[in-house]
C-alpha cells in the first residue's frame, strides 16, 4: 500500500499468533481496492533499556491499547468495555471485536519503518472512519514518507595486511627446499625493500 493517507481501506484479516519463542502478537491487516496491504502488529510490551520503571511500562500498556481502541472505534463506530488483565486477554478481545459484524471503510496512515517495509504508522490519530468530514489525520515530521536509503557495506581494504596465498614447499632433486607460490613476490635485502 502506498505511503501516506489512504482513502476507503477496509479490513482484510486480524490474526492473534504465537511466534516460535512463545511470543504473542496480535496483527491487524488492512487492504485497498487494489488489493495492496499494510499491517499493524502489536507486541507485548516488556520491561528493557528503554522501560525501565513499572510506571514507564503501564503508560506503554496504555499507548498500546489506545491505538488498539482507535481502530476497533474507526472500523467498527465503537467497542464495548474490555475486562481482561493479560495481553493475550486483551488481544483476543480485539480480534473477536474486529471481526463481529460489519466493517467500516477507514482512512489509514502509511508510512515506512526503519528497514523501508511500509506499516500502519502509529503516530497520532492514524485511522478514521470515511464517514469523518474532515479529517484528524495529519503528517508529522517524524513519519517516515520516503523509504530510508542503506548505503552498502564497503569491505575494509589493508594494505598493510598480509597476503593470504598459499605458500607450499617441495623439495628438488637435489633435495633442495623450494617454495612455491602462486603470486609472484619479490624480496629484496638491504635498503632497496624500503617504499620510497
Amino acid at each position: 500500500m502506498p505511503v501516506g493517507i489512504n482513502e476507503n481501506i477496509t479490513l482484510k484479516e486480524v490474526n492473534v499468533n504465537r511466534t516460535q519463542n512463545g511470543r504473542d502478537f496480535l496483527e491487524i491487516i488492512f487492504e485497498n481496492a487494489d488489493g495492496q496491504t499494510a499491517t499493524m502488529t502489536e507486541w507485548k510490551n516488556e520491561k528493557n533499556m528503554w522501560v525501565k520503571t513499572d510506571e514507564d511500562l503501564q503508560r506503554r500498556d496504555n499507548q498500546q491499547f489506545g491505538r488498539i481502541l482507535q481502530v476497533i472505534d474507526a472500523v467498527k463506530g465503537g467497542h464495548n468495555d474490555f475486562e481482561g488483565s493479560s495481553f493475550v486477554e486483551m488481544i483476543t478481545w480485539a480480534k473477536q471485536a474486529l471481526n463481529d459484524g460489519e466493517s467500516n471503510s477507514v482512512r489509514l496512515k502509511v508510512t515506512y519503518d526503519k528497514n523501508g517495509y511500509t506499516q500502519v504508522s502509529k503516530n497520532g490519530v492514524f485511522v478514521e472512519s470515511m464517514s469523518v468530514a474532515e479529517s484528524q489525520i495529519k503528517l508529522w515530521k517524524n513519519d517516515l514518507l520516503e523509504r530510508p536509503v542503506k548505503a552498502d557495506d564497503e569491505k575494509a581494504n589493508d594494505p598493510l595486511a598480509p597476503m593470504s596465498t598459499p605458500v607450499t614447499e617441495t623439495k628438488d632433486v637435489n633435495n633442495t627446499v623450494v617454495i612455491n607460490q602462486t603470486d609472484v613476490v619479490t624480496t629484496s635485502t638491504g635498503a632497496d625493500d624500503l617504499p620510497f
